[in-house]
């Protein structure tokens, strides 16, 4: 018997708040949206949201999204709640940035280079 990979959760403090930061922030589709639970489509991979007083993101796991702007992606995500953790840095495959939620968990942001 194998199992089944169904969706990443992250625990988060405020669902409602959490479900508007992703799918205001980054467009993500919600699936489902209850007051201790939402679900949101990440391109075929379900985020789960799941209430849960005193969350804290830590280090892990960390969301990763390719964006067509990064600087218009944090300016989004820090309206929204999001602070930045360092600079825009630039190495030679596109622009990145790392981010954190309002319940501390961290998001990466690519910027690919512009194919010829």
């Amino acid at each position: 018997m194998s199992a089944t990979f169904k969706h990443v959760m992250l625990m988060v403090n405020d669902v409602e708040a959490s479900a508007k930061f992703y799918s205001e922030g980054l467009g993500l589709p919600l699936k489902i949206n209850r007051p201790a639970w939402a679900e949101l489509d990440a391109n075929g991979t379900t985020i789960a949201l799941h209430a849960a007083d005193g969350a804290t993101g830590g280090s892990s796991p960390i969301l990763s999204f390719q964006v067509e702007d990064v600087q218009k992606s944090v300016n989004a995500l820090e309206s929204l709640g999001a602070t930045l953790e360092g600079p825009i840095r630039e190495p030679s495959f596109g622009k990145v940035a790392a981010m954190r939620t309002p319940d501390g968990h961290l998001v990466s942001l690519l910027e690919p280079n512009q194919q010829n």
